[in-house]
């Protein structure tokens, strides 16, 4: 389907002057860009549609382009979201879906999900553009035989573009992710006591134990959920992990520290992680898949253990 992501909102063009209850005709089209306000971004939902007058027989269609982004993995493995902009040149069944009437509000039950058109643009035959509006059924949704002929359309993609990068490709090779949350932090919030930390159930070997870093950004700190972004990831030897493994279970209770840390690391094991801080707190928490959690202190040795 291509109804997912909106990419920007309309802009302010110039274009000829909408009589009342008409869309207004707008100059030869160039771009999604130069189309939308917001187009370093998508959208949110398909607020823009609201309000738009429906297509009548005052503008002659024959093409249409849609604007979506959707992520995209690069050739190096990173991943990007990236915008593209696509062209139909049979766009019969959109007009006639285009031209149907608002079903009258029924009153009754409706399903709950929520259909988001993409941004799209019809085209006549001088190359001028309009945003109709969309006709609604009798639950003030999107009518099916527009979202069935949006999503029958034969898309030709014309650009692309990267408008955010999602994964970056040394993320990608170490098999971490861009973005994890710091959830010592999280699980600290509860003052989290109890046993002595242990190595998650599940992790009976041989699983390779795979560590990534984040750095925790200064605007991250002390929020509810910091977001860590990603520094470097690698593989623990075997060696490795039994050192680690011994500081993890001989790891001390933690005290009361408010502190929050600037990176952190997991290590991914099995069915769960095991978080350390690598500064601030110094924390150690133990995250089994069932989820519960257990915060314990960790020693110099074993930060020195996970240090880069």
């Amino acid at each position: 389907m291509i109804a997912t992501v909106l990419v920007g909102a309309v802009a302010g063009c110039a274009g000829q002057a909408a009589e009342p209850g008409k869309p207004a005709i707008e100059p030869a089209w160039t771009s999604c860009a130069a189309a939308g306000a917001a187009s370093s971004g998508p959208a949110s939902g398909g607020g823009d549609l609201a309000g738009l007058p429906p297509l009548d027989d005052s503008f002659q269609p024959v093409a249409a382009v849609v604007c979506n982004s959707a992520p995209l993995r690069r050739a190096d493995g990173g991943e990007d979201l990236t915008a593209t902009e696509s062209r139909a040149d049979d766009v019969t069944a959109l007009v006639a879906a285009l031209r149907l009437p608002d079903e009258p509000l029924s009153g009754g039950a409706c399903t709950l999900e929520l259909y988001l058109p993409p941004f799209f643009a019809l085209l006549d035959a001088q190359g001028r553009w309009v945003r109709p509006g969309v006709p609604h059924d009798s639950c003030g949704k999107v009518r099916s035989e527009v979202r069935e002929a949006l999503g029958g359309l034969r898309l030709t993609p014309v650009s692309s573009r990267p408008i955010l990068q999602i994964e970056s490709s040394e993320a990608a090779a170490a098999g971490c992710t861009q973005q994890w949350a710091d959830m010592v932090w999280v699980s600290g919030q509860w003052g989290i006591k109890g046993e002595p930390a242990v190595v998650p159930a599940g992790f009976d070997g041989p699983v390779r134990v795979r560590l990534c870093a984040y750095r925790v950004p200064a605007d991250q700190q002390r929020t509810g959920k910091p977001a860590g972004e990603f520094a470097s990831g690698r593989y623990l030897s075997e060696q490795q992990w039994a050192a680690v493994r011994k500081e993890v279970e001989a790891a001390a209770p933690a005290p009361a520290c408010t502190s929050p840390a600037s990176g952190f690391v997991v290590l991914h094991l099995g069915s769960g992680q095991l978080y350390v801080e690598r500064d601030g707190c110094h924390r150690l928490l133990a995250q089994a898949a069932d989820g519960h959690d257990t915060i314990r202190q960790a020693s110099p040795k074993l930060l020195a253990l996970l240090a880069d």
